[in-house]
């Protein structure tokens, strides 16, 4: 037996030796009787607690042992009964199997409930061997026989441990003992082996009764008590249930508040006493709540309304749907609010004249900047935190969709804002696309904010209009302890200076006052770009684009900035993001594009004559200005039509604008060469292969430094090799470093590359003086 039932049945034994001490042998033999029948309950799981519960674990453990331990009984007397006969015959092979079987019932004795599947298995392949011991290893075919009969019980025990389909398995596959059964022959012991002895009779009949007789029948009949105890206590628990509902019934029907069950459709199912007073009040029959109420279609779950009675237009009825979550029918109470429906409306009117006009922001009617400055002259709000948010796509939406869009959009952001936000926090609108927000330190302290924030504000947004697919919001937050900062006007500031540093990777910074540092440092790198821009300094750097026999057909224009104070030349990652934060693409665009015209007109006569590439970053091509002087360029110098291209970069997010891809159609249409930079990086590859009208793709360094090493990136860059082909494009692989990489590519069919193999990035007289060199050897 298991270690757990030896400790328990010794305790027993020590408990019935202190009875007999101080009573007679009499009360302590049945009270030892009780305890070794309670302690069998309690392993084989068949007292209350084990029949009452619901774990299917439990009643098929209970079965495992049950038949486990009648089967050891047996094995147990046949091994003490057999193996001195087996031994004298020389039967080594009936003493392996006895003790094996033996071993491997106790073994399976000691699993526990976490051991059920191994357990069952156990026991089913216990099953399985001993049918097939009996059937192969006896020679009398009455012997073999028996061992078919436990075939036929195992789809029994394949129906409780694993259910009707292993059953179903289980009789097919009897079949072929069946046939067996059919042919009344013996089968031949299998490997000569032969386990007959001279009671080997009695031992089978016993094992056969014992399992027919006993196992199955209790089985069965621990599984059906489980059964029986489950029914009574759903008996039990209808009738406590038809209590409650009675009792909830005569609360419902007796209520002074109107109140209707209805369908989803609206249709009245039943009404409490006072929804009937309204039904019999009304001129005609109603038989669905907008029959009775003025309401143009069912309402919606969780949402109430403001109606009135249809026979009583001047009537006012808040109906208040209940959050039924395990009904599918709607309860709706109904609240006569028509004597305080004068005043709310005369009240609002002198809020919309005297409150809206200046501390609510017209369009989404939350309080303002100003309202916050009114409710906090003198000091910050105590024991909270005052979070500033900003929309960071907003302007994003504004470009491509236009403003009013824009604004519909800013107003489903804060009627979801307004949702989501538990009612204890304090929502504002400030100018722009932000909002303040101040939120009680026991509501969330200042440490757990920027996961509370992630929490509670809304990623997706559905503004019901079909032709703003843009639904997602990009958040970014600033915050701060309001014990911080005396004066309210200073812990803004601190909230903007957060939401400064914020970004894509880190969306919400708290204050900090070593933020006043780095601002300061952004500052002064801001007014070191914006000097260079305006002070001529900008730089051309060209890079070649070469075909397979390393010939020069192109350069791609790269912007370089020259601080002539500090001698040194600025790289992109030095100033992009200044121009990207402070929206000066038209600016240095405007530049690069002049300085690369007047780079053409002055070619040197030494150099190949071969087209330059400008990149562009998409919203300048939406400025009118400039696409009328890029048109009047290649109108009045045509030779720029095969010496400049033009590149866009595929995660532009202006590259999908209609507007955008209507000019860059007009540009091709003049014979201007349209380039997708970063192909394969962005969102709208193939719609921007067929409408931006390009003729070049230059696939993307990423995928071109990991040819070597990555299957699938070698898969992405031939397929995009194979796109362009089949579109009539030309196709650049960018970042070529190593011939490795150029070998690959070049088996793969590209016969264009650009990368630091064939050339860094160098200015024009740099590159001039290459190909003198190379001409003069």
């Amino acid at each position: 037996m298991p270690e757990s039932f030896a400790r328990q049945a010794v305790s027993a034994v020590i408990f019935y030796s202190l009875l007999r001490i101080k009573n007679n042998n009499k009360t302590g033999s049945y009270i030892l009787i009780q305890l070794i029948t309670r302690t069998l309950k309690q392993y084989l799981l068949f007292d209350q607690h084990h029949l009452k519960t619901t774990d299917n674990t439990v009643w098929k453990l209970s079965v495992i042992r049950l038949v486990l331990a009648s089967g050891i009984i047996l094995t147990l007397g046949i091994v003490v009964h057999s193996s001195y006969a087996a031994y004298t015959q020389k039967l080594y092979h009936v003493l392996i199997l006895t003790f094996g079987f033996s071993a491997l019932l106790w073994g399976s004795l000691t699993l526990s409930k976490e051991q059920i599947s191994l357990a069952t298995g156990l026991l089913t392949g216990t099953i399985i061997l001993a049918a097939f011991c009996i059937l192969f290893f006896t020679i009398d075919l009455v012997y073999a026989r028996y061992g078919l009969l436990l075939f036929f019980t195992l789809p029994i025990f394949l129906r409780l441990f694993y259910g009707t389909k292993a059953a179903i398995l289980g009789m097919l596959l009897n079949i072929l003992p069946f046939i067996l059964l059919l042919r009344n022959q013996p089968v031949a012991p299998l490997f000569d082996i032969d386990i007959t002895l001279p009671h080997t009779h009695t031992y089978l009949s016993s094992l056969i009764f014992l399992f027919l007789n006993f196992c199955l029948p209790v089985a069965v009949m621990r599984v059906l008590a489980s059964l029986e105890k489950q029914s009574l206590m759903n008996r039990q628990h209808s009738r406590n249930m038809s209590k409650l509902v009675k009792r909830y019934r005569e609360i419902f029907n007796n209520g002074g508040t109107p109140s209707f069950f209805c369908d989803q459709h609206g249709k009245i199912l039943q009404a409490n006493k006072s929804g009937r007073k309204l039904l019999h009040g009304t001129p005609v029959s109603c038989e669905y709540l907008q029959q009775l109420f003025t309401l143009d279609k069912p309402m919606a779950p969780d949402k109430s309304e403001v109606t009135a009675l249809r026979h009583l237009p001047d009537s006012r009825f808040r109906l208040q749907p209940a959050s039924l979550i395990h009904h599918t029918k709607q309860l709706v109470h109904c609240f006569d609010i028509s004597e305080t429906a004068t005043a709310d409306k005369k009240l609002g009117q002198m809020r919309r004249h005297h409150f809206t006009r200046h501390y609510a922001d017209a369009l989404t009617a939350l309080k303002n900047h100003h309202y916050w400055a009114q409710q906090y002259p003198h000091s910050a709000p105590p024991g909270c935190t005052v979070a500033l948010l900003k929309v960071a796509n907003l302007q994003d939406i504004n470009l491509q969709y236009g403003f009013s869009a824009g604004d519909k959009f800013l107003l489903a952001v804060a009627r979801q804002l307004q949702a989501s936000l538990p009612s204890k926090v304090g929502i504002f609108r400030f100018p722009g696309a932000k909002f303040l927000l101040t939120v009680d330190n026991q509501t969330c302290p200042v440490e757990n904010m920027s996961k509370w924030l992630t929490g509670y504000l809304p990623t997706t947004i559905d503004t019901g209009n079909p032709n703003l697919p843009q639904r997602t919001v990009h958040w970014r937050s600033g915050y701060c302890n309001a014990a911080l900062f005396d004066v309210p006007g200073r812990l803004i500031e601190a909230c903007a200076m957060g939401l400064s540093q914020t970004s894509a990777g880190q969306p919400s910074r708290q204050y900090d006052r070593n933020i006043v540092k780095l601002l300061r440092q952004d500052s002064r790198n801001k007014d070191r770009v914006k000097q260079l821009l305006d002070t001529g300094s900008l730089q051309l750097w060209l890079q070649p684009q070469v075909t397979t026999e390393h010939t020069i057909i192109g350069f791609e224009v790269l912007a370089r900035l020259y601080d002539a104070e500090a001698a040194v030349i600025l790289q992109p990652y030095q100033f992009l993001p200044q121009v990207e934060k402070n929206q000066w693409h038209l600016l240095l665009t405007q530049q690069v594009l002049t300085a690369t015209i007047e780079m053409i007109e002055h070619w040197p006569a030494a150099m190949p004559v071969v087209p330059l590439a400008v990149n562009l970053s998409g919203p300048e091509l939406l400025n009118d200005i400039f696409y009328e002087k890029l048109l009047r360029h290649y109108s009045e110098k045509p030779q720029l039509r095969s010496r400049l291209k033009l590149e866009l970069t595929e995660t532009s997010v202006l590259a999908s604008h209609e507007e955008t891809k209507k000019r860059l159609t007009s540009l091709a249409n003049v014979g201007v060469t349209i380039i997708i930079d970063d192909f394969g990086t962005g969102h709208a590859s193939l719609s921007q292969l067929i409408d931006l009208s390009a003729s070049v793709l230059k696939v993307d360094r990423e995928f071109v430094e990991r040819i070597e090493s990555s299957e699938r990136h070698r898969k992405i860059v031939k397929m995009t090799l194979e796109l362009a082909h089949a579109l009539g494009m030309d196709a650049i692989a960018e970042g070529v470093e190593t011939e490795a990489q150029l070998a690959r590519l070049t088996q793969m069919g590209f016969t264009l590359f650009q990368g630091y193999l064939f050339g860094k990035p160098a200015p024009l007289a740099s590159w001039s003086h290459l190909v003198a060199e190379e001409s003069g050897a």
